[in-house]
């Protein structure tokens, strides 16, 4: 699988997961034949104040992904820069955390109601590096507003290389039934490839092309 200039040897991915996903992890998902490796989520204030103390990435985990999370599109692009320059792989956004702090900062989830907002920050962020750029998103915010399709297409216009999706909305969290359906129409919508990320997802063989 091609993900803008870098070529991976298998189309499952590790997803990133808070306070799981750290080196150890890493390693053992590689040595298992993961195609790319995530960080856990980056504040992208964090790693502008605290830098090499905030992210380490070793040599012997390549290909990895650095996942952001922020609000501030200068400080989103600052931060991939930096990722970037750390030896990041490729530079994942986080458009779909759920978690109360990071809505409550407008940042995750929470942007996904403002496509202009997201547009301003991956189009800054893909100006500022020449790695590969991916989003993660959820279905939308609730039931009434489902708008993955629109944002796959903002991301896609705005030279992302790839997105994960995880169909549910905000408030299912990680509850409720998944509408894997909505997968399938993001990839439709879009060219780039689409990830789907997820609980079951795995079992869910009608999509192991897309």
């Amino acid at each position: 699988m091609r993900l803008g200039n870098l070529q991976l040897d298998h189309p499952l991915f590790l997803a990133p997961m808070s306070g799981i996903t750290d080196y150890p992890f890493r390693q053992l998902a590689r040595e298992m034949g993961c195609g790319l490796v995530f960080t856990e989520m980056v504040s992208a204030e964090g790693l502008i104040r605290k830098g090499e103390a905030f992210l380490k990435i070793k040599k012997d985990e390549h290909p990895v992904s650095v996942q952001l999370f922020g609000s501030n599109p200068e400080v989103i692009a600052e931060a991939a820069q930096m990722a970037e320059a750390m030896g990041a792989d490729a530079i994942d956004f986080n458009m779909g955390c759920p978690a109360k702090q990071l809505v409550e900062a407008g940042a995750g989830v929470d942007l996904m109601r403002f496509p202009e907002k997201v547009k301003e920050i991956l189009t800054m962020v893909r100006r500022e590096v020449k790695s590969p750029l991916t989003i993660k998103i959820r279905s939308g915010w609730d039931s009434k507003h489902i708008n993955a399709v629109e944002i796959s297409k903002i991301a896609e216009d705005c030279g992302i290389d790839a997105i994960s999706i995880h169909p549910r909305t905000k408030d299912q969290g990680f509850r409720g039934r998944a509408d894997w359906n909505l997968i399938g129409e993001v990839k439709k919508a879009v060219r780039i490839p689409v990830v789907g990320n997820g609980r079951a997802v795995a079992q869910k063989a009608q999509f192991k092309n897309i």
